[in-house]
C-alpha cells in the first residue's frame, strides 16, 4: 500500500501542519531548509516534529544529517552527491532514516540503492521523468520509491487515495512506492 510523504516548505506553520495531518495520514514529513541559520532550522524542526510525530509521521531534515539528533527528528533526506549520502549513512544508520533524491538516471538510482538507504525519491529533478523512474524502481527493487509530484502538473492516474493531497493546499506530494 502506498503512503503519503509530505514536503514542507520553510514557510509552513503549525496550524497548517496540524490541519493537514488531521485530514491526511502522512508517513513522512520532509522539512525543507530555508535561508535560516542552524539554530532557527533546528528550532523549527523541533516544533513541527512534536506535532507530526504524535500522528506517527516520521520527520526528516533536508540535507542536514548533523542536526538530526539536535532536532529530535527521525532522519534526513539527502539530495547531494554520493559522498554526502555515504557520510550521512555512516553518521546516522541504523538508528535514523536516511533517504535520497535528486536522481538523474537509472544507473545513479541503482548505485544509491546498493547503499543502506531507506528510500529513493524520484521526481524532484526536472530533467528526468520522475513518475516513470519511480514506477520502474518500485517494480524492480525492494528499497521503497517515492514519487514527488508537483501539484501544478497533470496528476491524472494517481491513486484516488492521494486526492486528499490536492485539497490539502501543499505545493508537492510524494506517494511512496510509486503510483
Amino acid at each position: 500500500m502506498a503512503e503519503i510523504f509530505l514536503i514542507a516548505e520553510p514557510e509552513i506553520d503549525v496550524e497548517r501542519l496540524e490541519a493537514t495531518l488531521a485530514r491526511v495520514p502522512a508517513a513522512a514529513l520532509l522539512l525543507k531548509a530555508g535561508e535560516e541559520d542552524d539554530f532557527a532550522y533546528t528550532d523549527r524542526a523541533k516544533t513541527l516534529a512534536k506535532i507530526a510525530q504524535k500522528t506517527n509521521c516520521a520527520v526528516l531534515l533536508d540535507n542536514r544529517p548533523d542536526l538530526v539528533r539536535k532536532a529530535y527528528v527521525d532522519g534526513v533526506h539527502m539530495s547531494g552527491g554520493i559522498k554526502a549520502l555515504r557520510e550521512a549513512l555512516d553518521a546516522l544508520k541504523p538508528d535514523f532514516i536516511v533517504g535520497t533524491g535528486d536522481i538523474g538516471s537509472r544507473h545513479e538510482a541503482m548505485t544509491r540503492g546498493e547503499l543502506e538507504i531507506d528510500y529513493l525519491m524520484f521526481g524532484d529533478r526536472t530533467d528526468v521523468d520522475g513518475r516513470e523512474m519511480a514506477d520502474w524502481w518500485a517494480e524492480t527493487f525492494e528499497v521503497p520509491s517515492v514519487f514527488c509530484a508537483d501539484l501544478s502538473q497533470d496528476l491524472s492516474g494517481l491513486k484516488s487515495e492521494f486526492a486528499a493531497f490536492v485539497q490539502a493546499d501543499w505545493d508537492k506530494i510524494a506517494p511512496g512506492d510509486a503510483t
